[in-house]
């Protein structure tokens, strides 16, 4: 818009310019042409006071469009950023979402014939067994063996390992002497690391608790070693293996004052266990 003025108070100069020439050629209206003269003068002086106006004016366009120029290309630069960020962050998520869906934190749940709920997949279900708590070279593990159609192999030589089912020992708190133990081994699907924390019941802030129970191991008075393995606190038991074979025998764990500092810990009491998965 001030383009278009700025022409038309060009124009308006050009004919002031035509006047003054025609005025010029005129020899017997001098006095006419001194009054044109004045007035064109004047003219002229607004019009160069205009355009110095539309110049200004002109100026300062140009410093808001450069003001704008360099808001727009900040906001745009701004977007850049935000879009790779969140172009990041959805490649990270991707990334989570299919370890999750691929790679989720394995565990056994002792004690019990199937995986907590929906959260994690049962692998397979089965019995807890072990190495002879009477062999002193057994492994101290224990293995959950699966429960139905198991590979084997006839033996061709002698002088092998040996493989015993396990059995409750005697616990009155269970309420479950002699009788098998089921297993079950799960994955969650919600988290990729698992982790048996004893003397807990619950599990740390952002992580699923799966089952809490009680810490148990095998007998003490045997010379076999056992490891430490959480039993799930609603114990269930084999059905059909209610025999007392006295193989492996799991025991409740009970703290002992002296080294293990009590108080936190109290004298003689069981301990508690969890399982947790993130």
């Amino acid at each position: 818009m001030s383009g278009m003025v700025l022409i038309a108070d060009f124009l308006l100069i050009y004919q002031i310019y035509s006047i003054n020439v025609c005025e010029g050629c005129v020899e017997s209206s001098k006095r006419f042409v001194l009054d044109g003269t004045q007035d064109s003068n004047s003219k002229m002086h607004m019009l160069e006071e205009r355009i110095q106006e539309l110049v200004t004016e002109l100026g300062q366009v140009e410093t808001q469009l450069r003001t704008q120029h360099q808001s727009l290309q900040s906001s745009i630069d701004h977007l850049t950023r935000t879009t790779q960020q969140q172009a990041s962050t959805i490649s990270s998520l991707t990334s989570q979402l299919n370890n999750f869906k691929s790679g989720g934190g394995v565990f056994i749940r002792w004690g019990h014939h199937h995986c907590p709920d929906s959260d994690s997949e049962e692998l397979y279900s089965g019995i807890a067994a072990g190495s002879h708590p009477s062999f002193t070279g057994g492994a101290a593990d224990f293995l959950c063996l699966p429960g139905q159609n198991p590979d084997l192999k006839s033996p061709a030589y002698s002088g092998h390992a040996v493989i015993y089912g396990a059995e409750y020992g005697k616990s009155t708190f269970l309420g479950a002497d002699g009788n098998d133990v089921p297993c079950a081994v799960c994955r969650s699907r919600s988290g990729t690391s698992s982790v048996m924390i004893p003397a807990r019941r619950s599990c740390n802030s952002g992580w699923k608790r799966q089952y809490y129970g009680y810490l148990m191991t095998g007998n003490p008075s045997q010379p076999g070693s056992a490891n430490f393995i959480c039993v799930d606190v609603n114990r269930e038991t084999v059905l059909g293996g209610e025999h007392m074979y006295v193989d492996k025998m799991i025991y409740p764990v009970e703290a002992k004052c002296g080294a293990l500092p009590c108080p936190p810990y109290a004298d003689g009491y069981f301990v508690y266990c969890v399982v947790c998965t993130k």
